[in-house]
């Protein structure tokens, strides 16, 4: 498959008829407040799958009230918690790993950076305003993408290398050992920064626990997993002097005190943690399965492949395929994430509904149904709509 690149440029660019600017503004899933206003939908009609996150969230019904009161400072035990939940003490709190991912490139020593081709947006466009030499390498098939950083790094060991593991959309996907043998290559003043916003599925596969490396930096997001995304809460990991550089720049209370309540808790449920494993099992299943007579449809076309992670699935399309579908159910009412790559290709990526929500679940298959219907009498009049 051709890589995608998402490369921002300051041209506009429309996607779903909603205007990017500027290179400061990236479309992010989720924005179900513009939708709204482009489609005319109210906000609490959609059926939002253009996120990565647990419809099934962590409750909320046991909050300390004293948690709204006193300013919050730190807990010992929602520390605690987090460093037994991770596997690992290095750790700083933050609200969001987004707000790491805006710093780093200010934080760290100014070399270049090898950054995934495709992947979450707001890294290339933070990097992109630091560093003048950014090295893309491949980010949709495993054996492509090793050996290419292999050889960026046998050539230039002074370079910073980004992965998101597992990669959101793509689903690429490196060993702890792979990357703990990276993070030994680089020179000195070189990191390994490694996003593992979608880990919580797939612990084992953490460098947290046994691969953590001097030189790494671990961003690992609170809300994907525990379905908490408005919490704004994430942990970085890394040495001492990139953890106090960044409290530095983030500045007293970064963690509000119902974050730091809610997590202790959700941290500390493993009864929870195992069922939700369960739930999003579940969940992918039948969000798949809804889907699955539309793609099962598309399979014939040239550059068609699917991707499956525990909250989201990736559907690569020919250009214009991914949009057109997207814009399609978003006047269904239901929101899809549409990611351009390039000149050829498209992903469609595809959240995840609760097998109890059997609205949502009737919305969708309606969606389908008709996106089908229309195709069918496109193809019979001979038309262009879905061919």
């Amino acid at each position: 498959m051709a890589g995608c690149v998402t490369n921002v440029s300051s041209a506009p660019i429309s996607i779903l008829g909603w205007r990017v600017k500027t290179s400061k503004s990236l479309i992010h899933g989720g924005d179900l407040q513009s939708a709204s206003e482009y489609y005319g939908i109210g906000v609490d009609q959609w059926v939002d799958l253009s996120t990565g996150i647990n419809p099934e969230s962590y409750p909320i019904d046991r909050l300390d009230t004293d948690a709204f009161r006193c300013l919050p400072y730190l807990k010992a035990d929602f520390l605690q918690a987090a460093k037994a939940y991770y596997v690992n003490e290095n750790l700083l709190a933050v609200s969001g790993s987004q707000a790491v991912i805006q710093l780093l490139p200010e934080c760290l020593p100014e070399l270049s950076i090898l950054l995934p081709k495709l992947g979450y947006q707001e890294h290339r466009h933070q990097w992109l305003q630091s560093v003048s030499a950014i090295n893309d390498y491949p980010a949709t098939q495993n054996d492509q993408a090793i050996n290419y950083i292999n050889a960026a790094l046998q050539k230039n060991k002074s370079q910073h290398l980004l992965v998101i593991n597992p990669n959101n959309p793509s689903g690429l996907q490196f060993s702890p050992a792979q990357l703990q043998v990276w993070a030994q290559q680089l020179g000195k003043d070189a990191y390994l920064i490694i996003d593992e916003a979608f880990m919580d599925l797939q612990p084992k596969n953490s460098v947290l626990a046994q691969h953590f490396e001097e030189n790494m930096i671990v961003l690992r997001s609170f809300g994907k997993f525990f379905g908490l995304a408005g919490l704004r809460l994430g942990f970085v990991f890394s040495n001492e002097e990139i953890r106090e550089n960044l409290e530095n720049r983030l500045g007293l209370w970064a963690i509000n005190g119902p974050a730091q309540s809610l997590a202790t808790l959700a941290f500390q449920d493993k009864a929870w943690q195992q069922q939700a494993q369960i739930n999003i099992s579940a969940s992918a299943e039948i969000s798949r399965a809804l889907f699955a007579p539309l793609f099962d449809d598309l399979r014939s076309e040239r550059y068609f492949q699917e991707i499956h992670q525990g909250l989201f699935s990736s559907y690569y399309l020919k250009k214009g395929k991914a949009e057109e579908l997207s814009d399609f159910f978003a006047k269904q009412g239901v929101l899809l994430r549409h990611i351009p790559c390039n000149h050829e290709l498209e992903v469609l990526r595809v959240g995840r509904v609760s097998p109890d929500n059997h609205a949502a679940i009737a919305r969708i298959k309606l969606a389908v149904d008709e996106c089908l219907k229309i195709k069918n009498r496109a193809l019979n009049d001979n038309q262009g709509d879905f061919a």
